[in-house]
């Protein structure tokens, strides 16, 4: 008996049949056909709808930009517009031809254009041939381009485009009308994703575009295709969090919130927020650039003027307002140069994650905690501390016994909530010198060290008998100085004995007068006023001395100076006199670093 098996064959179902138009991404779906739809250009359209208009149809163009911007969209119009064809005209076919420098770079390449260009049009009244990334051409193929470029056939219009202006030789770049493109700004961009959004029939909202023109930076292409990946994601509704989300980009209050932990010198909670975006997958780097722009819009919202700088949504701009009002300029300089020397370190770093919390530690550190909120047996006691250099320091013979308790309790008046301590001496010159805040700060040093050596050098002020007044020599101060060059030795700092040993102190009056070549030098001599007048005045006996730094830059010809040298220096003074060492370490690929 037979047996017969029915095998029933079905049909896959062809996906193209599901849509009867295929899918365009919206980079070229809405890619503009005419002059008005071209985004952030405008100066650059009306220059060349005004060459048209007059009949003053150039040779040669040169479009260039960064990518994404209307380089090759602006060049198939103005070929439309000068042979006056549709955007759907096939007779484009015939009088447009399009090159792609980056795969077609030889010299025979370039020579079938030459060989095209002599024969006329069929339809309309130029020939246009646009070519895209032409700095990829060889030099041999520039070379053969260069006297075709120079003396076109009449109908003949070259469109040149690219995105590295410099690498294009300068006898190319003389033949050509330069365009340069620049980058489309965010309000353009938002404009114009808010019109492919109502066109698409997607919901979103300012914020949420805010964040993808931005991420985009200025290439309007690369927004059309995030904002096609967003769309397929989530569908037709694009939020805020989704974005940021997709697009893995830190939101604002992210950052509102560190800034307001460093206002309170919170540093625990804002190490947590830090270790939070971390284990959310961003980068250390990404985090610091992005605190960076925060305090950037920090300071520029804190003036009318500059708020055009800003590009964000309204709703964020009040936020920043309401930021920077509760901080001083002060705190936002300080804290962009911590921001900025972190990063300028980060790639060097060899614990990248440690440099970017002791950045976030040191902002921290910028606001001091609230004075009201002290004790007041602390408060009494910082405000002692404040005031006793200034009594212990000020010279006696000036100074009456009711001024050290004036000034204490001037110090408690200013002692107020979000104010800082200002002390004011009754005498011009003071020891210390630090109350002033120079000298610490350009050195690097942290506001911690500032005040503890302000607070030691307030307990030496008080060992200095303000009755001495022995008569100070020239040799007697050469000594004192000589000895305290020595503790220097000893302690191995080297660039300070360099500078203390340049020249021989002065004596002028009770003045010692000390001589620098730099301001380098004199914040460095500066920063060490308190030790060196200690020495001075106990060495000799005498607490009238003062120190004098002035700056005085070698002339020529001048050999009692010792001047203390970089290395670059020294290897430039040894280069000068033998040459043959610069060509050695050519020839050995040596970096000076």
């Amino acid at each position: 008996m037979c047996k017969t098996t029915i095998v029933l064959l079905t049909k896959a179902p062809d996906i193209r049949s599901m849509s009867d138009t295929p899918y365009l991404v919206s980079a070229r779906k809405y890619r503009p056909q005419d002059w008005d739809s071209v985004v952030g250009q405008s100066g650059i359209t009306q220059t060349l709808q005004q060459s048209i208009s007059s009949g003053q149809i150039a040779q040669a163009y040169l479009f260039c930009g960064p990518r994404g911007v209307g380089k090759t969209t602006s060049a198939r119009i103005f070929a439309r517009a000068i042979n006056g064809f549709a955007p759907d005209d096939d007779a484009m076919a015939f009088n447009v031809f399009e090159l792609d420098a980056a795969s077609n770079n030889k010299v025979e390449d370039i020579r079938s254009i030459v060989e095209q260009v002599r024969i006329p049009p069929q339809h309309g009244t130029y020939k246009v041939y646009i070519i895209d990334e032409v700095h990829m051409l060889s030099q041999a193929a520039f070379n053969a381009f260069l006297k075709t470029l120079e003396e076109p056939p009449p109908h003949a219009v070259f469109i040149l485009a690219t995105t590295e202006k410099h690498k294009i030789l300068p006898t190319i770049l003389s033949r050509c009308q330069i365009f340069d493109f620049h980058r489309i700004t965010v309000p353009d961009m938002v404009t114009h994703l808010q019109e492919i959004a109502g066109k698409e029939g997607v919901t979103t909202t300012d914020e949420a575009l805010h964040v993808i023109a931005s991420k985009a930076d200025g290439a309007l292409r690369d927004a059309l295709s995030m904002f096609d990946q967003l769309v397929a994601f989530a569908g037709k509704e694009l939020t805020y969090d989704v974005v940021t989300e997709q697009l893995h980009v830190l939101n604002h209050d992210t950052y509102f919130e560190v800034i307001d932990f460093a206002l309170s010198a919170n540093i625990p909670e804002a190490l947590l927020i830090l270790d939070n975006v971390l284990a959310r997958g961003f980068d250390a780097h990404h985090f610091l650039s992005g605190l960076g722009d925060h305090l950037r819009n920090l300071m520029v919202c804190r003036d009318q003027r500059t708020l055009k700088l800003m590009q964000v949504t309204p709703d964020v701009v009040t936020k920043f307002k309401n930021q920077s009002s509760a901080t001083d300029l002060h705190f936002i300089v300080a804290a962009l140069s911590i921001t900025n020397e972190a990063d300028t370190q980060y790639r060097t770093s060899q614990h990248q994650r440690l440099l970017v919390e002791l950045a976030i530690m040191k902002i921290c550190s910028l606001k001091a905690p609230n004075s009201s909120s002290l004790p007041s047996a602390e408060k009494k006691k910082t405000v002692n501390e404040l005031a006793s250099p200034l009594v212990s320091e000020t010279n006696s013979s000036n100074v009456s016994a009711s001024k050290p308790q004036a000034i204490v309790s001037e110090v408690n008046t200013e002692l107020q909530p979000e104010s800082k301590p200002v002390v004011k001496s009754p005498k011009k010159k003071v020891i210390s010198g630090k109350l002033r805040g120079g000298g610490l700060k350009l050195a690097g040093k942290s506001k911690v060290l500032a005040e503890t050596r302000d607070s030691s050098a307030a307990g030496k002020a008080k060992e200095v008998d303000e009755s001495w007044q022995d008569e100070v020599t020239k040799e007697g101060l050469k000594a004192a100085w000589d000895v305290f060059v020595d503790k220097q030795k000893e302690a191995k700092r080297v660039s300070l004995v360099s500078t203390l040993n340049m020249c021989e102190p002065e004596l002028k009056g009770s003045t010692v007068c000390f001589r620098v070549i730099n301001a380098l030098q004199e914040v460095q001599i500066d920063g060490e006023r308190t030790d060196l007048l200690f020495h001075l005045r106990s060495s000799l006996r005498n607490a009238s001395l003062e120190l004098s730094i002035e700056i005085i830059p070698v002339k020529e010809g001048e050999e009692d100076v010792k001047i203390f040298l970089t290395e670059k220096e020294r290897y430039a003074n040894m280069v000068e006199k033998n040459p043959l060492l610069d060509e050695l370490r050519k020839k050995l690929d040596l970096d000076l670093g």
